[in-house]
């Protein structure tokens, strides 16, 4: 993959940000849980 192609993906997706920040903060979210839940 060429700087182009990448940054092509990049605009083509740029749209859903927001959706992919939010499937991270519930992949953190549920591993910091986790890790309470095995240290407490």
């Amino acid at each position: 993959m060429t700087r182009d192609d990448l940054i092509r993906e990049y605009k083509e997706h740029s749209g859903t940000w927001p959706a992919l920040v939010g499937i991270y903060a519930v992949l953190v979210g549920a591993m910091v849980l986790s890790g309470y839940m095995m240290v407490g």
